[in-house]
Formats: structure tokens, C-alpha cells, sequence
């Protein structure tokens, strides 16, 4: 595509003119007036389908899906004020929350996975606030294929398949982030594209519009998730497009790149920058309590910034004395409290001594240390606990130790390496009442601050230098230890050589320093308003660097190779049926309430088949046609201008979508984090568009190569063929796009007998439940044991046991009982993880 070329603008290329009677005074132009009313019919017509079809079914399943655990919860928060911690910028979930409030909601449903709505949740009304958002995403890919194709065939196709997904439907139609990232998503490239069609009504009003409309998108789409970056990044690449172009322009003026420069960056950098802002500077005058114990995953500057904290009307002394007892916090966000406890390491990973870890929630028993000043020259440890003694206070470049006040022993490192990050030397208690030598003794320092001056509670972060290794206390928010031998949620600390690592820096969190008299008000350390932004913001990077997953989570995530081919689908959730009240009840993990049927109402990520497979092809179909297209251009002189005019222009859009099929899609295969195939959905909607531009270029050149008097024919049927299609394959996995009746514990739940045409390979494992994944662990009262009671069908005595892969209901097969290992250590108790009829 040459810089001269219009990509496809229907609208007038002079400037300063309405384009309002355009059609009907100049007969030269893109559309007559019949094919305006089309126009118009087509766009109606796609969009009162999108807007009806989103919203059926929306109280099928009652409860829970997905994500909405979250995003409820989140909803909970800003209605009742309080605080969160959450990976994503804020405007999504205040949407949410405004649904909610609109739908009359008071924010007391507690969201939890599989849980059925109560009367107090309005779920019908807001699935149907999100799922009008969603249905805007036909109307944007018809407007936007329009601009790039100006075809009708081509938008029309582009919009019927977005609108017979059933994935789109169902994440569109759910308590969810997806539906307003994705309309904004579209809204930005639809914004740019239209821009960039004005070009040759430069600094016009319309001009201007779609400039700004394009910066508040992207502005908007940076503000619900992180992942608009990839949609920033196809607007920039645009941009810088447009500028090479008026800078290639002969005709034009060199210097006039200076001021499209400075406008594209005002309205596409400070004015998205600006929006952005906004929503957090909305955010924080909203959230203004602390709702829960988890001060350890900020700095206690931001903490101190909200109510409800233990530091209301707190106040302690401004500086430390030796001998006071302190709580030690990392300055490093998400790390936590150093704390201490009893439990040894294992003896098989570092040296058996006493644990030293971080944890995110205070407990005043294992975070409470005491600093004592150590003395080199005279090798004698001042603990500053005589009351006749004056208070010594706490300076920077002092050799201090650290005592665990609950269990006596000193913080320590030593030559032994650290129990996970071998690199690093371990850190942990050591020493009985307090004693402790030079392996106890760390050198405490202040960044930025004098020799000597004394240390400032909350204000001054410092770094603990060990006095025989030269090493530093370091926090790691990334490593937890095993659960197996650490409290669970606790992180290793370590001591690094590198004192330029992140973790190495700490501050002083609570003080009781009883020798000083003079006091401060903690609150009045708190941070201010874009202070706060800046660390939430920290806060926010490094979470999402820690989106690693559980083994459980990464055995139902995909990778992105998956995506396309439908390798790996996604369980939005399942519920069962009471036999006795005939409502619905949640599945737990593996656990299946005693009383229901196998029937069940279930809920699955899943696209259309069909079109899956469609897009998939039209993706290679466009490598296949590009390469055609130029073998016709260097081979065939005496082609007929006009096919190769068409065909240049279905390619032209082609690669566009292209384009921003590939930014939203390829960055995915170099992330770690665990990934779902919700995450396809932005590029899956740019193939649907290509599948939309390419079969209707498809349809034209077909029809072109037959007799003049049957083109219109052949290329109607085709059009109408292929909507057939589209629109069956939708009928006919409606129950994907909706929810799923059936049994449970089926081998494979159909949806339809035609379901297993589009089977490959591993496709969809998770589609169903299988009985041989379920353990039953059941224990009974037995008086007196004896080897017979195997031998009796009607009892399950302290018995594990598996049922085989081919079980079913009609089909129940034979259960072989295993031994417990010690029957005399059970207790009478029954625990059932599956309920087998």
C-alpha cells in the first residue's frame, strides 16, 4: 500500500465540505442512495440480531461463572468503600460496580466460586447491562471493515461472524471485564482507521473528531486491562505510518510533520495519559477504608492513607531506641513483615535452623523484633533495656541485632545457602536468649542520609549489610515456600551480594520505644494522592509479574499455539440438580453434594467450531492470495484492471486486520503467566473480520469468472450460502454460546451428535467430567476389624478407593478397595469428595 493510497474511504477527499447530501448530489461517489439505505438496513438489522441474541438466557446458570468471582467481589468494594488489591487499572471493574448500583444491588452477596445468587443480586439485570456492551462489538466490526474494505458484502460477512460466535456471546454476556475491553478495543482501531481516511481533510472538525475519539479510546482501554497495550502499540505503528507518509509526500511541505507530530501526540498520548489518570484519581476518592489484613502488601506510607487501619489514632515516637521492639516491614511491595517462628528448615535443603520468612498479614506474635546496638571494637551487644540508662537511638551507619521477641533467637546468616534460591546465603533465627555473635550483627544503613543520623520510623528505608559476609537482607515477593514445612503464604528471605536487587530495602512498620516521650501522629506519613498512584501502580507491575498460577490452575490453562486450532477450551462452571428441591447446588473442586441427580447445568468457553476452523483457513487464505496477487502483477500484464483493483483492496484490509490480529495475538507466546483461551477473544475478533473481508472477495471473483448475465446470481448464492452456514453452525451449538443440560458424569457431554465432527486430538478435556477423576474417601464405625469385611458389597470400611475409566451410570463396574495404612488412627467420620450412586 502506497502513502497516497486511500485505504478505501468511502467519504469525500475534499476538505471543508458536509458530507451530509453527498450521496444525493454528486453521482460519482462511493454510494448511491439505494446502496445507502442498504448500508443502513445491513448495520440495523446485524446490530437488533447482536442486541437480542445477548440477551436470552441470561439467568441460566444461576450462580457464579468464571471470573465473576472477582469482578463481583470488586463490585462489593467500591459499593461498600473499601479497598482492594487487584492487577488491572480500575475503570472496568467501577463500570461493574456502577451496573450493580444501577441494578439496585447493596454489595453484601458474598462471591465465591460456583455460588447461587441470592434475591439481594439482581445477576439477570447486570449480565444484561454487560451484555449490551457486548452486543456492540457487531456494529464496530462492520463499521470498521467498512472503512477498510468499503464493501457491504464484506462488513455485512465481517459483523455476521462476530455475531455468531458462541464464545462472544458467552463472555459478553457475563459480570466480566471482557465485554467493555473488547468494544473499546475495536472502538480504538475503528477510531484510527477512520482518522487516518480524513487525512486529505486535514485540521477539519472531523479531522479532529476522530483523532480525539481515537486518544479517549485508547485513554479507556489502557484504564480496564493491561493487555490495551497491544492495541496502544498497533495505534502507534499506524501513526508513525501517517507521518512517514506526509513525510514522503513531495507536494507537501517538510516542516508540516512538525505540527501532525504535536497533534497526534496531544490527542494520542497526553489526552489517552490524561483518561488514564482520571480513573485512578476516580478510584481513590471512592475507596477510601481498609477492609481487610493485608497492610504487608504495600509500603505503610500508602497504608496509613486509608481508614480503618490500626493506625487511626495511632502515634509512636519518631525515632527508635535500642531495646525497643519493632515490627520491620519490606519496602518492597507484596514481600511483607519479617517474621519468625519455631519451625526449623529442613535439614535436607539448608541448615536446620530456626525460619525466617515474610508473610503479607501482621501476626503481632511473629513479626515483634527487638534491636539491640552491637559494639565492634569492645565485641559486647548494648540492649538498651536498663530504665536508669538514657535512651540510645537507632543511627544510621550502626552495627545493630535483631532478636525475635516471641522465641529469643537472633537474625543470622551464614555460609550456608539459602533452602530455594541457592544462590543467595540463608537467613534464620539463631541463638537462645537473645545471645548472638558476628554472624548475628548486620550494619544498618540509610540511603541518602548522613553518617549518624538517626533513624526514622515509616520514612527512612534501609538496608541491613551483614558485618562477616557483606551480604543483604533480601525479601523475594516471587518465592514461596513449600506449605509442606512453612506456614502457607510465607516467603523466603535471603541475603544477596547484589545490594541493587529489589527486596534489599526495609523500614521500621510499628515502634514501641517507651524512653521517648515525644511522639508523632503516624497517619501524618501517610502518601498523598499521586504518590498513591505511583505505588499502586508498582504494586500492580510486580503482581502481574507473579501471575505464575497453582499446578491446578496450569493444568487448565492454554497456551497460545492452542488457541486457534480449539486445542483447550475453558470451564466457566457447573452446577447440579437437588433431586429433593430441584435447585441448582454448587460443584466444589471434586466434591458433589449427596442428594443430586446426575443432571446438571454447565457452562464452557468455547467458540464456534465452524467458524474457528473458517478463520483458521481465511488466515492461510490470505498468505495464499497475497502471494497470488503478486505473481498476477509481475506475470500477468493482460489481467483485467478491475479484478486487480478488487483484489488489492481486499488485501489491503486484509493486512490491516491482520496486523492487529498479530499485535494482540503473537506477544502471548513470549508471556510465562498462566494463560486462558478467553485471552484469543481480541484477536480472534480481527480473524472473524479477515473471514469476513476474504469470502466476500471470494464471492466476487467467483461470480467474475462466470457469463455477465448470472454474475449477480452466483454471487448472491454464495453470500447467501455462506450466511446460511454461519447462522446454522450458530443454531446449532447455541448451547455453547448459552449453557449446557446433561449429565455430569458423562464420558463426553454432547451438546449435539455433530459436536464430534469437529474432534482433534485433545480437544477440549475439559469439556465434561469424568467419574474416574473422582476420589471418595469414606470412613465408617467398625467394632471389631477382620480381613472379611472386604467381602461385603454394602460396606466401605476406612477404605480408599477408585472407580475404573470406563465407569458410567448403566455401566458401574467393580470398585477394588485398597487398605487404609493404619485403621486404628481413624476416627469415625465420613468424607466425601464425590457422591457415586
Amino acid at each position: 500500500m502506497t502513502c497516497n493510497e486511500e485505504i478505501n474511504n468511502p467519504e469525500d477527499k475534499t476538505s471543508g465540505k458536509g458530507t451530509a447530501t453527498k450521496y444525493k448530489i454528486h453521482k460519482k461517489r462511493w454510494l448511491s442512495l439505494r446502496s445507502e439505505e442498504q448500508w443502513w438496513v445491513s448495520l440495523v438489522t446485524l446490530t437488533v440480531l447482536a442486541a437480542i441474541t445477548r440477551q436470552t438466557s441470561l439467568d441460566e446458570p444461576p450462580g457464579t461463572l468464571w471470573d465473576e468471582v472477582h469482578f463481583g467481589t470488586f463490585a462489593n468494594h467500591y459499593i461498600n468503600r473499601n479497598f482492594y488489591h487487584d492487577v488491572h487499572p480500575p475503570l472496568g471493574k467501577m463500570v461493574i460496580a456502577g451496573a450493580a448500583w444501577l441494578a439496585g444491588y447493596n454489595g453484601t452477596f458474598d462471591f465465591q466460586g460456583s455460588s447461587i445468587y441470592t434475591r439481594d443480586l439482581n445477576y439477570v439485570a447486570l449480565r444484561s447491562m454487560m451484555a449490551v456492551l457486548g452486543s456492540m462489538l457487531v456494529p464496530l466490526s462492520f463499521l470498521l471493515v467498512w472503512e477498510l474494505s468499503t464493501s457491504l458484502t464484506a462488513a455485512g460477512l465481517a459483523a455476521l461472524c462476530v455475531l455468531t460466535d458462541t464464545f462472544v456471546h458467552r463472555l459478553n454476556t457475563l459480570i466480566l471485564l471482557d465485554p467493555l475491553l473488547l468494544v473499546t478495543i475495536l472502538a480504538s482501531v475503528y477510531g484510527i482507521t477512520k482518522f487516518h481516511n480524513q487525512r486529505h481533510r486535514a485540521w477539519s472538525s472531523a479531522w479532529w473528531w476522530w483523532l480525539c475519539f481515537t486518544g479517549m479510546s485508547l485513554g479507556t482501554v489502557m484504564s480496564i486491562k493491561y493487555v490495551g497495550a497491544f492495541t496502544v502499540l498497533y495505534v502507534g505503528l499506524h501513526t508513525a505510518y501517517q507521518l512517514f507518509c506526509i513525510a514522503a509526500d513531495t507536494n507537501t511541505p517538510l516542516l508540516q510533520v512538525l505540527p501532525h507530530t504535536a497533534a497526534r501526540a496531544a490527542a494520542l498520548i497526553i489526552l489517552p495519559t490524561a483518561v488514564y489518570l482520571t480513573t485512578f484519581v476516580i478510584h481513590f476518592s471512592i475507596l477510601t477504608q481498609w477492609d481487610v489484613n493485608g497492610g504487608g502488601l504495600y509500603h505503610t506510607k500508602f497504608f496509613l492513607a486509608f481508614n480503618g487501619t490500626e493506625y487511626d489514632n495511632a502515634t509512636f515516637p519518631k525515632y527508635v531506641h535500642y531495646g525497643a521492639n519493632v515490627t520491620i516491614q519490606s519496602s518492597r511491595p507484596i514481600c511483607g513483615y519479617l517474621e519468625s517462628w519455631y519451625d526449623l528448615f529442613p535439614s535436607e535443603l539448608t541448615a536446620p535452623c530456626q525460619q525466617v520468612t515474610t508473610s503479607t498479614i501482621r501476626d503481632n506474635e511473629t513479626v515483634m523484633w527487638t534491636i539491640k546496638k552491637v559494639d565492634i571494637d569492645a565485641g559486647s551487644v548494648v540492649d538498651g533495656k536498663d530504665p536508669l540508662q538514657e535512651a540510645l537511638l537507632v543511627r544510621n551507619g550502626d552495627y545493630v541485632m535483631l532478636t525475635h521477641a516471641a522465641t529469643g533467637r537472633s537474625l543470622r546468616s551464614h555460609g550456608h545457602r539459602a533452602p530455594i534460591t541457592k544462590r543467595h546465603y540463608q537467613v534464620c533465627g539463631y541463638g537462645d536468649d537473645g545471645a548472638g555473635g558476628p554472624f548475628e550483627t548486620w550494619e544498618l544503613l540509610v540511603p541518602g542520609t548522613k553518617v549518624g543520623e538517626p533513624l526514622q520510623v515509616v520514612e527512612h528505608d534501609f538496608l541491613l549489610r551483614h558485618y562477616k559476609i557483606n551480604c543483604f537482607l533480601k525479601g523475594n515477593e516471587k518465592v514461596v515456600l513449600p506449605k509442606e514445612w512453612a506456614f502457607n503464604g510465607a516467603k523466603e528471605v535471603t541475603c544477596t551480594r547484589n545490594m541493587e536487587q529489589p527486596g534489599t530495602e526495609w523500614h521500621i512498620n510499628w515502634n514501641v520505644s517507651p524512653k521517648l516521650k515525644e511522639k508523632v501522629m503516624v497517619k501524618d506519613m501517610a502518601l498523598g494522592l499521586w504518590d498513591k498512584i505511583i505505588h499502586q501502580h508498582l504494586n500492580m507491575f510486580i503482581s502481574n509479574s507473579l501471575l505464575v498460577g497453582t499446578e491446578e490452575e496450569a493444568e487448565h490453562s492454554a497456551r497460545p499455539w492452542m488457541w486457534p486450532i480449539l486445542w483447550r477450551i475453558q470451564m466457566m462452571g457447573t452446577y447440579v440438580v437437588n433431586k429433593t428441591s430441584g435447585r441448582m447446588e454448587k460443584v466444589v473442586g471434586e466434591y458433589v453434594p449427596q442428594g443430586t441427580t446426575e443432571k446438571g447445568v454447565f457452562s464452557v468457553g468455547m467458540t464456534n467450531p465452524f467458524l474457528t476452523y473458517l478463520n483458521l483457513v481465511c488466515l492461510i487464505g490470505v498468505l495464499v492470495l497475497s502471494l497470488a496477487h503478486s505473481y498476477c502483477n509481475s506475470r500477468c500484464p493482460q489481467e483485467n484492471p478491475h479484478n486487480a483493483g478488487v483484489r488489492r483492496k481486499a488485501l489491503v484490509a486484509c493486512w490491516w486486520l491482520a496486523g492487529c490480529w498479530a499485535i494482540h495475538y503473537l506477544p502471548f507466546f513470549f508471556m510465562s503467566r498462566v494463560l486462558y483461551y478467553h485471552h484469543y477473544c481480541p484477536a480472534y475478533l480481527f480473524s472473524c473480520m479477515i473471514t469476513g473481508v476474504l469470502l466476500s472477495w471470494v464471492s466476487e471473483a467467483v461470480a467474475g469468472a462466470v457469463r455477465k448475465a448470472w454474475q449477480k446470481t452466483v454471487k448472491w448464492s454464495l453470500l447467501l450460502l455462506t450466511s446460511t452456514a454461519l447462522v446454522c453452525s450458530y443454531a446449532f451449538f447455541w448451547p455453547l454460546a448459552t449453557h449446557i443440560k446433561g449429565e455430569i458424569f458423562e464420558a463426553n457431554p454432547r451438546v449435539n451428535s455433530g459436536l464430534d465432527y469437529f474432534y482433534i486430538g485433545q480437544l477440549w478435556p475439559e469439556f465434561g467430567y469424568r467419574k474416574s477423576e473422582y476420589v471418595s474417601i469414606v470412613s465408617t464405625i467398625i467394632e471389631k476389624w477382620s480381613e472379611g469385611l472386604l467381602d461385603n458389597p454394602d460396606l466401605n470400611a476406612t477404605l480408599y478407593y477408585l472407580t475404573q475409566l470406563n465407569y458410567t451410570a448403566h455401566n458401574p463396574g467393580n470398585i477394588h478397595p485398597v487398605h487404609a495404612s493404619n485403621f486404628s488412627l481413624w476416627r469415625p467420620s465420613t468424607l466425601n469428595h464425590a457422591y457415586l450412586p
